[in-house]
């Protein structure tokens, strides 16, 4: 009773139970008017061009810059539900989920937020656009759903056992991976049609009774229909160079904390952010550095990462954090939200 109860908290929650208790209300002032205080835990960053972007976190709390970051304004909702994924496709266009199947939608850059209809009223842990009509969104029990008309209509495409997935990425409209909970991968060659296993176990050992299974996953990322990172608790970060028949362990002798954010550009720059841990790699992960942040980020965690056009990368995190990395400076960041 006791291990199931945490495994719901941890869902529930997005975050492993010891990150719950750093939890703070949303204190930002009315919408529509700019600000630079962010006090809530962010989840989720989205960044379709250089200055327009979005972060989604607990209470239903969304914020959006126009300026590259210089200031936010938090969007209207309508919900005070965690917010753990938003995804942008253009300055215009896009998506947020989370809690109790929420899914949300906007056509004029957040002004207005519509609800779409969800098939399932599970706690959704990330959505991911390839267009402005096809998208998936995973969330517990193994679900993934799909759209190919913008959201109008939701679908159920692959379900499993009672396990929750964490994230989803794609490479392409054909080829893509999701991962989550006890190391579980899975991989579609065909937009979704059908789904792989490739990674992930799950028992009771016969001898204490206790849990055997993989590595938590937190999060994918495909750079191209052969490769894919991701990332997970205990320091796991593991990859495949052969469309998944094999991942590799890549040793980077972490300490055994959580790593919840991996993104990739150009193949050889790879960015890992989790607990007390910023990872760059600017050759494809055969060396990796830690950045210098202003002010430090020591003690904090760092959850969502996000491309943001040519300028650069964003991380958001716990407290509301939002760091910039520096021009073409993937090793200096400066937070510019606080």
């Amino acid at each position: 009773m006791g291990k199931t109860f945490c495994r719901r908290l941890i869902s529930r929650g997005v975050l492993p139970a010891f990150l719950i208790l750093g939890a703070s209300l949303c204190f930002l002032i009315p919408p529509g008017q700019a600000q630079q205080k962010i006090y809530d835990d962010l989840f989720s960053v989205s960044f379709p061009s250089e200055k327009e972007g979005w972060a989604s976190g607990r209470w239903g709390c969304l914020v959006h810059t126009a300026d590259g970051g210089k200031t936010w304004v938090r969007q209207k909702t309508g919900v005070d539900l965690t917010l753990s994924s938003v995804c942008f496709i253009n300055a215009l266009e896009g998506w947020a989920v989370g809690e109790e199947g929420i899914i949300l939608h906007t056509r004029d850059g957040g002004h207005i937020w519509k609800r779409q209809s969800s098939p399932i009223d599970l706690f959704h842990m990330k959505v991911f656009f390839i267009n402005s009509q096809v998208g998936w969104i995973v969330s517990e029990w193994t679900h993934i759903l799909y759209t190919e008309d913008g959201g109008f209509t939701w679908q159920i495409q692959f379900r499993d056992q009672d396990f929750i997935l964490k994230s989803i990425s794609f490479c392409d409209p054909m080829n893509g991976w999701a991962v989550g909970e006890y190391g579980f991968i899975y991989h579609t060659r065909n937009g979704g049609k059908t789904w792989e296993k490739q990674g992930g176990r799950f028992g009771i050992s016969k001898t204490t009774g206790d849990v055997e299974g993989g590595n938590y996953l937190f999060d994918v990322t495909a750079v191209d229909p052969q490769t894919a990172w991701a990332v997970g608790i205990d320091g796991t970060v593991i990859r495949t160079v052969n469309g998944g028949a094999t991942w590799q362990e890549v040793p980077l002798r972490l300490p055994r904390t959580q790593l919840f954010g991996v993104t990739v550009q150009d193949r050889n720059k790879i960015l890992i952010g989790g607990n007390g841990v910023f990872l760059i790699s600017l050759d494809g992960g055969a060396t990796w550095k830690t950045p210098r942040c202003t002010p430090p980020n020591i003690y904090n965690w760092i959850y969502g990462l996000s491309r943001r056009g040519k300028a650069g990368f964003a991380a958001v995190g716990g407290g509301g954090i939002i760091y910039f990395s520096e021009g073409d400076n993937p090793l200096s960041w400066k937070q510019i939200a606080y």
